[in-house]
């Protein structure tokens, strides 16, 4: 039976679950003195393997767990299966897509050959409903269909945010099921959140719907200004994308990683980076910054009772896309 485990894939919240029961079953078992835990960007392979070698104290067992995978060379992590103790476990996790479009390091790709490796893949949209039915059961509650379409609406795919949405929602019903009324009311609108969707309209070259969905927001109570801070900061990422494809990269998890932003964002935006070339991202961004200047100088409208021009320019930015 293999000591070395490998947790992979880019749903961030199963990972992190089952990351959680590996470590809360062994400290039941063995205790926390034989538990450690290591930053895969920060550990080296030689500091892994003086650990692996250490007997357990005073127990059956040792569990070294390392988040993420450090940079190597190919043999790095055969030479550390080879010497682990046989009463010490390693086991990795690792946030990165899987499938045809994975992209693996030499050191991750040997230790996906030698690890006994259990793959997290992001849920389907129908598993994802089945998922917070489950979870909502967990929590005594039950919601309309309608209820869970605006959660999945509001939220997007991140499970750990919906987690913590579902909590508060469910403690708000009280018993009762949830409707579509209680979500508008308990989930706080992220502008983080609010701009994945935005991103996956305008990648997709959908602007007709990027258009309503704009105009939606507003009519739930997003502030212009607000949204007009959350394109500016959507184009700033784009920026930083392009020249992560531009430069090979077009994993989403790893340009994620690399410029500390949430890999739904990447997701979304990557689709339009890809295919996006020079001219038409100076176009965008020229445009933007015009309007931008021209809110800061005065030159536009831009308060809460009159937003109109501020409203003119979203939308112009918005079409800008086409």
């Amino acid at each position: 039976m293999t000591q070395v485990h490998l947790l992979l894939g880019p749903n961030a919240y199963a990972l992190a679950q089952e990351r959680l029961r590996w470590t809360q079953m062994f400290r039941e078992k063995h205790g926390s003195e034989n538990l450690a835990v290591f930053d895969g960007n920060k550990v080296t392979f030689r500091e892994l393997r003086d650990e692996v070698t250490v007997a357990p104290f005073i127990a059956a067992k040792r569990l070294i767990v390392v988040e993420g995978v450090p940079k190597g060379k190919r043999g790095e992590v055969s030479s550390i299966v080879d010497e682990m103790h046989p009463d010490v476990a390693l086991l990795f996790t690792l946030e990165a897509e899987i499938g045809k479009n994975a992209k693996f390091t030499v050191a991750q790709k040997e230790l996906k050959e030698l690890a006994s490796c259990t793959e997290f893949p992001l849920l389907s949209s129908r598993q994802l409903r089945q998922w917070i039915e489950e979870f909502l059961a967990t929590l005594g509650g039950t919601a309309s269909p309608a209820a869970l379409q605006l959660l999945l609406d509001m939220i997007g795919e991140d499970q750990q945010l919906l987690a913590q949405e579902l909590r508060k929602i469910s403690l708000y019903a009280h018993g009762r099921r949830v409707e579509a009324e209680d979500v508008r009311t308990m989930v706080a609108c992220s502008a983080e959140r609010e701009v994945w969707k935005l991103m996956d309209y305008l990648g997709d070259g959908r602007i007709d719907e990027a258009l309503r969905y704009v105009h939606e927001l507003l009519d739930r109570g997003f502030s212009p200004q607000a949204l007009w801070n959350t394109f500016l900061w959507m184009l700033a990422l784009l920026v930083e994308v392009v020249a992560c494809v531009e430069d090979g990269e077009t994993n989403p998890w790893t340009i994620a990683r690399d410029l500390h932003v949430h890999g739904a964002g990447v997701r979304a935006i990557l689709p339009s980076a890809r295919k996006m070339d020079r001219t038409f991202l100076e176009r965008i961004l020229r445009n933007a910054l015009a309007a931008d200047r021209g809110l800061k100088t005065g030159m536009f409208k831009a308060t809460n009772e009159a937003p109109e021009e501020l409203l003119a320019l979203i939308d112009r930015s918005i079409l800008s896309f086409a």
